[in-house]
């Protein structure tokens, strides 16, 4: 009878190859040659795959950061401005008081206490600091001068500066904001904040990747690492470092260079480069090492910095290597095993006796059970311990030649909940294919001593001839245990901390709602405080309009009294007709103001144009006639928009009543108000226009900002112009203004029209 190990071996090795060595030794080589190819290749484009995988996750990760250093520095850069309009700003910069210094300081201080800015100072035109939020530090600025600094040049020339560098007095780094402090049409002074941008490199300190932000001239301004601070990635020329230097921007600090060793694009986005580590080994000596880095960068637009991130690429090499590690171990123990089971086909095809062939497979398996990592205990019919290896003496450390013919029970214990599946294992006859092969868990320990080994077991039946023996293989999952463990604490702690950080953003959501909400409620009373601004400067052409029709109401009536003493009742009736219309016309002029008195929310419906210009007339008319102004408007016009019709109605009665103003200041001109309407596809345009002597420069740059005003002292808060602009933004229109080419100043109103479907 033919053996199944020869059927093996001959279905693995055909004849031709057996019969010739020298054949089986080029097969063997040619193989090996092709899998270290293929390993090498795969290794190459595993790497590649890995690279790419992570430009992309680190794309996403350069687009937050950025997004988040750009939102935390952009709401400091209207900090200026709001400083420069504040009148004790303008009053220390003018009197120079000390009192109003100290009390400028003391504001400074606490300005930057609530805005988490770094410092905020205000300099005079000669560049000394006269206040400082930081007066009270040794650091303080006060008393220097500044006026070396870019930012301080551009702010006196009347234009908002920026600029970063090294601080010559706090020795940090900081990003500035300045903006010019006017007295009038005068420049007296410059309000400056600085952004301290230590506070991102504490942020991302802990992340996976290195990130540093560079200057324009590529200079490395902040970054988590501090040894690569004042570096640049490339080279600066001679003419470039002196016009670093003459700047003051980085003090005393040398720009050196970046040690990169080589660059590459990577066809995935960014540029693997590869650079000079300083690392200390485990006795404290300083080494270098070649560390290679996945750099992606993106601009921030707003500092007209780059943003770069550097993720080493340690983790996917040794990752890489382990796998060309593993894989050529197995190709090798492959190559092994089939070499092995050539000579072992060699053997079998000189046995031909069963006898011998029986001992060379208890060999075979002795030999095995001896030399594999994993502990394996041979079993015998009954199963008690025929033979063990000496990795599971290993495992419990302490010889098991005494457990020989013992029940496996008295090395084993099985776990509680596999003991049922091991009792079957155990009363089975193996003949079954699904039963061949059962795993458990459980310890290993010599009589029940405690504390055991961790393992898990494996019971297979031995196909030996005339007998029958089972083989069980234990593999140490002391490792595996702890691992289990640490991913669990790991999972708990994580859950924490989502929970934790899950209660901050819900804190900080109410508290934004909160403002949200004041915000809108303040901005609805000051938009009925110019409403009824507006009314109050109109009272007193509203008296004389409806003194008009009181004092003919009167007369009608004294005329009907006498025609019925007479029996006239005709020329009392039409006197009572004429009653009735000056009634209704009165009550008209009322409800009209009444209407445009009341608050509301913006409502976004489709509105006549020509209505909403009628009821602005109908508003203004008593001063029109009061003042003698004459007005042009179109009376035919055939568009809607999408708009509210008390808030359109508020913003041209605000710029009816400036332009009539505009035109009582302007003595000896024609005095004469035009509106026209302008219709195009999307959109409709207003424009309000007055024979006045028109706007200055100043009034255009500051048209409609808060509280500025051009007219004498007594006529406006200022609040009317900025009021519209806010209610055209509500409304998604626009507000602007300029000076007609044939004079006169010329307000223009821009509306989306109204689609019907």
């Amino acid at each position: 009878m033919v053996s199944l190990s020869a059927k093996f071996r001959d279905l693995i090795w055909p004849k031709q190859y057996l019969e010739n060595p020298k054949r089986f030794a080029w097969l063997y080589v040619a193989v090996f040659v092709i899998c270290l190819l293929t390993l090498w290749r795969g290794g190459d484009a595993l790497k590649q795959q890995q690279i790419q995988d992570l430009s992309v996750d680190t794309t996403e990760q350069l687009v937050q950061l950025t997004s988040v250093i750009e939102s935390a520095i952009a709401k400091y850069q209207h900090m200026p401005t709001l400083l420069a309009s504040n009148d004790r700003v303008r009053k220390a910069l003018r009197d120079g008081l000390p009192s109003d210094i100290n009390q400028l300081n003391r504001e400074l201080e606490q300005i930057n206490r609530i805005t988490e800015a770094s410092d905020s100072y205000i300099i005079d035109v000669n560049g000394s600091t006269i206040a400082a939020s930081n007066y009270r530090l040794s650091t303080s600025f006060v008393g220097g001068n500044f006026s070396f600094r870019p930012y301080f040049k551009d702010a006196i020339k009347g234009k908002p500066g920026r600029y970063y560098a090294l601080g010559t007095t706090s020795n940090r780094r900081g990003y500035y904001f300045s903006y010019p402090v006017f007295e009038g049409d005068s420049i007296i002074g410059v309000a400056v904040v600085k952004v301290d941008l230590t506070q991102f490199e504490k942020r991302f300190s802990n992340q996976a990747y290195d990130f540093l932000m560079l200057d324009p001239d590529g200079v490395v301004f902040s970054s988590s690492r501090s040894e690569w601070l004042y570096k640049v990635m490339g080279q600066l020329s001679h003419e470039e470092l002196t016009r670093i230097a003459e700047s003051q921007r980085y003090f005393d600090q040398a720009i050196e260079t970046l040690p990169v060793v080589s660059k590459k694009a990577f066809e995935g986005g960014g540029d693997v480069i590869e650079m000079l580590d300083e690392v200390q080994d485990n006795l404290g000596n300083e080494l270098v090492e070649r560390h290679r880095y996945l750099a992606m960068s993106r601009p921030i637009k707003l500092l007209n910095f780059q943003v770069a991130v550097f993720v080493p690429l340690t983790a996917i090499e040794e990752q890489i290597a382990l796998w060309r590690a593993i894989f050529a171990g197995g190709i090798t123990i492959t190559m092994l095993v089939f070499g092995l089971a050539h000579l072992r086909s060699r053997m079998l095809q000189e046995r031909s006796d069963a006898i011998e062939m029986a001992r060379h497979n208890q060999a075979y398996i002795r030999e095995v059970i001896q030399h594999t990592q994993a502990g394996l205990v041979t079993l015998d019919g009954a199963f008690r311990i025929e033979a063990l290896n000496p990795a599971v003496e290993k495992l419990v450390a302490t010889p098991l030649s005494d457990l020989i013919g013992q029940p496996l029970s008295a090395l084993f214990q099985v776990a509680g909940n596999d003991l049922l599946r091991w009792t079957k294992a155990l009363q089975s006859d193996f003949d079954n294919a699904k039963d061949s092969l059962t795993t458990v868990q459980g310890t290993l320990s010599v009589k029940g001593e405690s504390p055991g080994i961790a393992v898990e077991a494996t019971i297979c039946e031995l196909q030996l001839p005339q007998r029958r023996s089972h083989l069980v293989t234990f593999h140490d999952m002391t490792e595996r245990k702890r691992y289990e463990q640490e991913i669990t604490s790991a999972r708990h702690a994580l859950e924490l901390r989502v929970k934790e950080r899950t209660s901050e953003l819900e804190q900080a959501n109410q508290l934004l709602r909160h403002e949200i909400g004041e915000h809108k409620a303040t901005q609805q009373e000051l938009i009925q405080t110019a409403k009824l601004a507006v009314l109050g400067q109109m009272s007193a052409g509203l008296n004389h309009e409806l003194n008009q029709p009181l004092t003919a109401i009167r007369s009608f009536a004294d005329n009907g009294l006498k025609f019925l003493e007479r029996e006239r009742y005709e020329q009392a009736k039409g006197n009572l007709q004429q009653i009735s219309q000056l009634g209704h016309h009165m009550g008209d002029i009322i409800a009209r103001f009444k209407v445009f008195a009341r608050k509301g929310n913006v409502m976004h419906t489709p509105i006549d144009v020509q209505t909403a210009i009628n009821g602005a007339l109908k508003i203004m008319q008593p001063r029109f006639k009061e003042a003698g102004i004459e007005s042009h408007v179109p009376s035919n016009v055939q568009v809607a928009v999408l708009a509210d019709m008390v808030f359109l109605e508020q913003v041209l009665v605000n710029l009816l009543a400036n332009a009539v103003d505009a035109i009582l200041e302007a003595s000896g001109r024609e005095k004469l108000v035009s509106i026209e309407v302008n219709c195009e596809q999307d959109l409709v345009r207003i424009y309000v226009r007055d024979s006045g002597t028109g706007l200055s420069e100043e009034s255009l740059n500051r048209l409609f900002e808060p509280f500025y005003t051009s007219k004498a002292s007594g006529l406006g808060l200022g609040l009317g112009l900025s009021i519209s602009q806010r209610i055209m933004d509500s409304m998604n229109g626009s507000l602007s203004a300029q000076n007609h080419p044939e004079g006169g100043a010329e307000f223009c109103v821009t509306l989306n029209t109204f689609q019907p479907d």
